[in-house]
Order: structure tokens, then C-alpha cells, then sequence
């Protein structure tokens, strides 16, 4: 396993980790809707939001890893350390023991309220300060470090112009990798988008949509899932092995068409020669 298919990885671990949550999440609010006079408010309700928000902030911080990680190949590309396998391995624990603390104040605040109509603990839209520590954590301040790492990509690129041709040409399969991901980091930024707009519109008016909740876990379910397709896309290694599993697919559907034309053929012989 490469490195850039372990941090690959590594996001989709937080994504299928953080679906789970969402989905158990997501039957307890239903069998609250259909049993009115179930309450879940204690603290495993406290706890599952908590690590829901760890799985999403590990989702972020994931991308300013890969970030960092083409950063060291472009730039730092002398430093074999900084590439080495066992570097992003003590990252990535040290990105998921980060989340894990990154998120922990909200629990000290007592920010996750139990949402009587949602029937589960989410960090309130009235609760002001909880919500813009939460959005500057998980994130305003990923996608910046994501968004800055890359800026730097570019520029080094663009002004190292006296390059061995072999590292000319590496530099130039980064470039597309980084043109394929200004569309990943779209996606990433459109995730939060609803949930800012619902905030502002609870800060402005004082109104607070009965749907806040829903629509915040429907919209985070939607983009992790084309995100997962978009990183799929961009990322070589994975694109491989499901264009050799699809060939593999192809090669065993026309072995067996073959085989079942042969012995039809002989078949049908054998009925002629009786």
C-alpha cells in the first residue's frame, strides 16, 4: 500500500464511521416520530453526538493531510523522511487523537442539548458560541490549511521552471491531481453551506426552521456521499483497482458467453448427427 492510497483510506474510514453513527442516529429519531413519548435524552445521547462531530472533524482534517502529503512530494521532495510510510501513519493517529480533543470543549460546555423534536443531541443554533466554535474547528480552519497547502503547491510549481525532466514530469502529474481536487474541495465547502445559511437566518430573524436538524444531517449525508465518488475519481490507485476489477468482470462474462456458444454448438451437432 502506497501512501496516498492510506490517506485515501484513512477518509473513507471516517466517513463510514461517522455514517454509522448518523445512521443509528437516524432510526432513534424515526422511532421517536412514530413514539411521540420516547425521549433518548442521556448521556449515550451526548456521547453518539459527540463522536459523530470527531468523525466529521476527522473527515475534514483528512484532507489537509493529503495536502501535506503532496506538499512534501512537490517541495520537499529531498526529504525521504517526510514521505516515508511510517511519517503519515503517526499522522494519521495523531489527526484522530487531535479531533478527538479538538471536539471535547463541546462536552466540558454541555453544548449538545438534547433537540426534543428531533429526538437526539445536536449543538443548538441558538447556542452561538458552540455553533461558531464548532464551524471554525471542523470547518473554517481544515479547508483553509487544505486551501493555503495547495496555493503553495502551485506557486512553487509555477516558479521552479529550471527542473530535471523527471521531476518536471512528476510535478506535472501533481499539477492534474490538483486541478481534480479543486472540485473535491467544492464539495467540501458545499457541505457546510446550509448549515451556515440556516444560522444566519436564526441570527438575523429568530427564526429557527422546525426541519434545522434534518436538513443539517440530510445535506452532510449527500455530500460525504459524493465526496467518497469524487475522491474515488481523483485518486489513481483507486481508480485502478476498480478498472481491473471491472476488466477482470468483462473477461469472466465473455469466458463464460463463450463457453456457453461452445456447448450449444456441440449440442446442437450432436441432435443434427441423431
Amino acid at each position: 500500500m502506497n501512501i496516498s492510497l492510506l490517506l485515501t483510506c484513512n477518509t473513507y474510514l471516517s466517513i463510514i464511521f461517522f455514517c454509522c453513527i448518523l445512521f443509528d442516529i437516524c432510526i432513534r429519531s424515526i422511532y421517536g416520530h412514530i413514539h411521540p413519548s420516547t425521549s433518548f435524552s442521556n448521556q449515550g445521547c451526548q456521547l453518539r453526538a459527540y463522536f459523530a462531530h470527531v468523525c466529521f472533524c476527522i473527515f475534514y482534517y483528512s484532507f489537509v493531510l493529503q495536502a501535506i502529503f503532496r506538499l512534501f512530494r512537490v517541495v520537499f521532495y529531498r526529504k525521504k523522511i517526510l514521505q516515508s510510510m511510517k511519517t503519515f501513519i503517526c499522522a494519521i493517529l495523531l489527526q484522530w487523537i487531535f479531533s478527538l480533543i479538538f471536539i471535547f470543549p463541546h462536552i466540558l460546555f454541555d453544548d449538545f442539548q438534547y433537540q426534543s423534536l428531533d429526538y437526539n443531541c445536536w449543538i443548538s443554533f441558538r447556542n452561538l458560541r458552540g455553533m461558531f466554535l464548532a464551524i471554525l474547528t471542523i470547518y473554517v480552519a481544515p479547508l483553509a490549511l487544505t486551501m493555503i497547502i495547495y496555493m503553495s503547491i502551485l506557486r512553487y510549481v509555477r516558479q521552479t521552471v529550471t527542473l530535471r525532466r523527471k521531476r518536471r514530469r512528476a510535478n506535472k502529474r501533481d499539477v492534474i491531481i490538483l486541478r481534480r481536487i479543486l472540485l473535491l474541495l467544492v464539495s467540501l465547502i458545499l457541505i457546510g453551506i446550509p448549515t451556515l445559511i440556516i444560522l444566519i437566518i436564526c441570527i438575523i430573524t429568530d427564526y429557527l426552521t422546525p426541519f434545522a436538524y434534518d436538513i443539517q444531517a440530510l445535506n452532510i449525508s449527500v455530500g460525504l456521499v459524493i465526496t467518497a465518488i469524487i475522491l474515488g475519481f481523483i485518486t489513481p490507485k483507486i481508480r485502478s483497482i476498480f478498472r481491473q476489477n471491472g476488466q477482470v468482470t468483462s473477461n469472466t462474462v465473455t469466458q463464460n458467453i463463450i463457453q456457453y456458444t461452445t456447448y450449444s454448438t456441440l449440442s446442437q451437432s450432436r441432435v443434427d448427427n441423431l
